[in-house]
């Protein structure tokens, strides 16, 4: 029965860890927002992508008056279609070279504007 304990303990450590193919960037802040990216398919492919992005107050929940635009080195500016009123945005985008492209956002709210990017794989040492 210990065995078993083990070997279950042992696949459940190992189905937790965290897998490169899925690195996301970290999150990144603007006034009182926190800007997080998610793509759909996970991890980032060569070709259309998903991009989410989700938009939170850092102390009290979702944002909803916030225009959100991006782009990759391969496409023009695009506004990020707003899913709901929670404070998360889509865009699906062309990705060609997974290891060097960015996405770049564009924010607009109360009439300021900031912009951030975003790597699609982690720093190469």
């Amino acid at each position: 029965m210990r065995i078993y304990l083990l070997v279950l303990a042992g696949l459940l450590l190992s189905s937790c860890s965290a897998d490169e193919g899925n690195w996301l960037p970290a999150p990144q802040s603007w006034q009182d927002i926190t800007i997080r990216m998610e793509t759909r398919p996970t991890p980032i492919r060569q070709g259309m992508n998903e991009f989410i992005l989700i938009a939170n107050h850092q102390q009290r929940g979702f944002v909803n008056d916030l225009l959100v635009e991006v782009h990759t080195e391969y496409s023009g500016w695009k506004q990020a279609m707003p899913d709901g009123a929670l404070g998360v945005f889509r865009r699906a985008l062309p990705v060609k070279d997974v290891l060097n492209d960015h996405l770049y956002v564009r924010l607009t709210r109360r009439g300021q504007h900031h912009e951030m990017v975003f790597s699609f794989a982690p720093d190469q040492p």
